[in-house]
């Protein structure tokens, strides 16, 4: 969630008012996503929501403003649009962050610019001002769940009804606790953290509220299938998916697989395993995954090593991430899936060679780790740069070098650190996942792990801190 402390107009590349994602005619839709789709620039997206009808993207962007408040005269404060595909407009929606589509696409909500209200949107009009006390909310229809304070609530047609009541001593406290509902909004799970490591993982019924411990001692990483009840239940050596409806659990080795990045199919009923090549630029390479799931045999997929939320549409047609274009900005990126196709890297980004000359002879050799808004940088006691991004996307390696330290930190939770041999060293706190080992080479743009909420943390968002010769310095200086 943002907080805004100024209004303020931010410039976006207008986009041509044609046709431009026009599914070609008689392909069939498949895994390979190796077609990129021509866009005006849009940029610094660091969340795409998909519509159910695959028809629009709601964006959450960042923007830069001056300010007095901050050592580096600015801050970047996120604000959302939306993206109808097939005429390439943009529709401003509100300065905000988390916004989510109804089952039907008839609703949106996001929260507001200063995170203490939900808003529902119809149209262009407000048709509802909620208070929810944890920040992910679950459309099922155009039903909304939430929590507020010890109350699961229904908002349904101007109507709030409570379905159930959470016993006292499992109320969650954000973000000391972290609560995700399963899509069909049956189940939720809950994360309570603690500073020395011991996280508590629990199940709950939407109906009831009765909440039980999650029997999964080893898990660092939860995570909703978009269909149904089945939750994915990683650890750094496993991976698991539990169907909690039945009962029903397959489990795998991470080393089965082409690599540890994990995404859905677009029906939601199988786990994409692969490797993301480094992203220094993003969109110029693209990566073989599998598919395991409860259907066999396994499929493959072929997907292009964007960062962010990299989803695919409902329908399967489409792709969507983000490259970078500079050491800490991005532009969107949208590729058209089919059947079969093959992969050509001179598609995947025309211009990704001249981005990456462009990036090598800059004044600054270390990348943003995450797609991501600064929400603060080094200043005071603080000794690092935060970087805001969805829960579970993507942390590269900024600087290249060998993985020393992956383990838990008293205030800054699972951690990664990475030396470069001449006495730099770039460490990533509040992760959720490692995706690395120690004595592990990485290179710039490489993902080391996925963003958490661990350690000290007021939100999703890695703490980016670099030291010389065991000096802390300024990572945007470097």
């Amino acid at each position: 969630m943002v907080a805004i402390v100024a209004s303020f107009v931010l410039s976006v590349a207008p986009l041509a008012a044609r046709p431009v994602l026009a599914a070609p005619t008689g392909a069939a839709v498949g895994l390979d996503c190796v077609e990129r789709v021509a866009l005006p620039t849009i940029a610094n997206v660091i969340d795409e929501q998909w519509a159910p009808d695959s028809k629009t993207l709601a964006l959450t962007w960042f923007g830069r403003v001056p300010s007095t408040f901050t050592v580096a005269g600015y801050e970047e404060d996120e604000v959302i649009d939306l993206l109808d595909v097939a005429s390439g407009a943009l529709h401003p929606l509100g300065v905000g962050d988390l916004p989510r589509w109804s089952g039907t696409g008839t609703y949106v909500s996001y929260w507001g610019p200063h995170a203490d209200e939900l808003r529902i949107v119809r149209g262009q009009r407000i048709v509802a001002r909620l208070r929810p006390t944890m920040p992910e909310v679950r459309w099922v229809g155009d039903a909304l769940l939430f929590i507020e304070k010890d109350a699961l609530q229904r908002w349904e047609d101007g109507a709030v009804r409570t379905l159930a009541h959470l016993d006292a001593a499992l109320v969650p406290h954000y973000p000391a606790d972290d609560v995700y509902f399963s899509v069909d909004g049956a189940r939720f799970t809950m994360t309570r953290y603690a500073l020395d490591g011991n996280i508590r993982r629990y199940v709950g019924l939407t109906a009831t509220g009765a909440v039980s411990r999650l029997d999964a001692p080893a898990a660092m990483y939860l995570e909703w299938a978009p269909v149904g009840s089945t939750l994915l239940v990683r650890s750094v050596d496993r991976v698991e998916l539990r169907d909690l409806a039945t009962n029903d659990t397959r489990s795998a080795s991470v080393a089965s697989f082409p690599g540890a990045v994990h995404a859905w199919t677009p029906d939601g009923r199988a786990l994409l395993m692969g490797r993301v090549s480094p992203t220094v630029p993003a969109g110029d390479a693209f990566d073989a995954f599998q598919a395991w799931g409860a259907t066999e045999p396994r499929g493959s997929a072929t997907l292009p090593n964007v960062l962010g939320a990299r989803r695919f549409s409902p329908d399967g047609q489409y792709f969507v991430g983000v490259s970078r274009t500079s050491v800490e900005d991005t532009r969107l990126e949208l590729y058209r899936c089919l059947d079969g196709a093959r992969a050509d890297p001179a598609q995947a980004a025309p211009d990704a060679a001249a981005r990456l000359a462009r990036i090598d002879a800059g004044p600054r050799r270390l990348v943003r780790p995450a797609a991501g808004d600064i929400s603060q940088f080094v200043q005071g006691a603080h000794t690092g740069i935060d970087v805001a991004a969805p829960y579970g996307s993507l942390v590269v390696a900024s600087d290249p070098g060998v993985v020393t330290q992956v383990g838990w930190h008293p205030a800054g939770g699972e951690r990664e650190c990475v030396e470069d041999g001449a006495g730099l060293e770039t460490c990533y706190y509040h992760t959720s996942l490692p995706l690395v080992r120690v004595g592990q080479r990485v290179v710039r743009g490489e993902p080391v792990a996925l963003i958490g909420l661990t350690g000290i943390t007021t939100g999703p968002h890695v703490h980016w801190e670099v030291k010389l010769f065991g000096r802390i310095v300024d990572p945007l200086a470097r």
